[in-house]
């Protein structure tokens, strides 16, 4: 949305971070950008509850509830080996507005992965955590301490959640994410303190493990921060840092990440981090770990976009290598709000354990 004015995630989503939940804006936003814009939810609800929920202007509450249902199928080719593979994941997410001004909620996502997924080390200090199919994405507590409109507002929030930090996005497979303990199980419990104003956004939390990690010495708890700055609507500019501490080793984690809307067409994003780890045992002198992200959009119609995404990563204890490369590239039509339709294509270091393959998919997502 950075391509059309709206420099900041809190514009279209209820949470401050982004992610999850669309508010009014956002919807109507996801329906404007669509193909067609039928909305089969508030058809079905429609005629089976009140009429209301069939208009356009309606913003998916139910009373003091807001929630909706994700399926995603996914049909993978690996073309390295001629093996196929088909995969399907969902997610249900809710808020309940508490009060009369809704200040109070209570956010929750419920995720599912058919197969789950393996922990899988890959090297001496870096590991990517599995977990089981259904699992507790997040559950927090939000409290609305001001808002002041477009001019500003603070909030703060207890739970189990995503980090705050950089781009928030779901595709778990680029290094970013996966590497620095971003990946779909990634949730620990934290606390976390946002406060913003017209030209920019601050985030400073305190975290600790969710205990779903299954390798305990994954466990961490440590402390960070986030601020990004609008420079314009179009083009946003964020600093982030952590510190983390753990049983076998300790880690520090700084970045910078944009959001460049170049017109309406083009939109680019990126986000590059250093890592530091160093063990609790004298002899072990620890490393450092770059990872790169880079992805650029184009709107072919509102409804039609397609994207290329590099990743790279540099570390010296990885297996496989020091240096691992990825590109994907996506095209995905959403046919309405309940209906988006997708083909991708990933070559170089692109499998789980970072071992090379070539890779194509199709995928289906239904949303109500």
């Amino acid at each position: 949305m950075v391509s059309f004015d709206y420099p900041d995630c809190r514009s279209c989503h209820v949470a401050v971070q982004g992610r999850g939940l669309l508010n009014g804006l956002g919807r109507s936003v996801d329906r404007e950008q669509s193909l067609s814009q039928t909305d089969a939810t508030g058809v079905l609800l429609g005629i089976l509850i009140d009429p209301k929920y069939s208009e356009a202007k309606w913003k998916g509450k139910f009373g003091n509830v807001l929630a909706d249902f994700t399926t995603t199928t996914r049909f993978k080719r690996n073309l390295s080996s001629d093996q196929s593979d088909r995969t399907l994941a969902a997610i249900y997410r809710q808020i309940l507005f508490l009060g009369s001004e809704s200040r109070l909620r209570i956010n929750s996502e419920l995720g599912f992965l058919d197969s789950g997924l393996k922990d899988i080390g890959l090297g001496s200090d870096t590991a990517l955590l599995g977990g089981d199919s259904f699992f507790l994405k997040k559950l927090t507590l939000d409290y609305r301490l001001k808002n002041e409109g477009g001019q500003g507002g603070s909030e703060l929030s207890i739970g189990r959640d995503y980090l705050p930090l950089g781009l928030q996005l779901d595709d778990v497979t680029s290094y970013y994410l996966a590497l620095n303990r971003n990946g779909i199980y990634d949730y620990p419990t934290q606390l976390k303190y946002f406060t913003w104003r017209k030209r920019w956004l601050a985030s400073a939390f305190l975290f600790a493990p969710s205990f779903d990690e299954n390798i305990t010495t994954a466990r961490e708890y440590g402390t960070g921060f986030m601020f990004e700055y609008y420079v314009r609507d179009s083009f946003v500019v964020g600093l982030q840092g952590l510190l983390g501490w753990s049983e076998p080793s300790d880690r520090s984690r700084s970045g910078i990440f944009l959001r460049w809307g170049l017109n309406e067409k083009w939109t680019l994003l990126a986000e590059s981090d250093l890592t530091t780890d160093w063990g609790r045992e004298s002899a072990d002198n620890g490393h450092s770990l770059n990872t790169s992200f880079l992805q650029v959009f184009y709107h072919h119609r509102e409804w039609l976009v397609s994207s290329v995404a590099g990743n790279y990563a540099h570390v010296a204890d990885l297996r496989g290598g020091e240096h691992h490369f990825s590109l994907r590239y996506t095209l995905s039509a959403r046919i309405n709000r309940n209906l988006t339709l997708g083909f991708s294509a990933v070559t170089g270091d692109s499998q789980r354990n970072l071992s090379s393959g070539n890779e194509a998919s199709a995928f289906v997502a239904v949303k109500f």
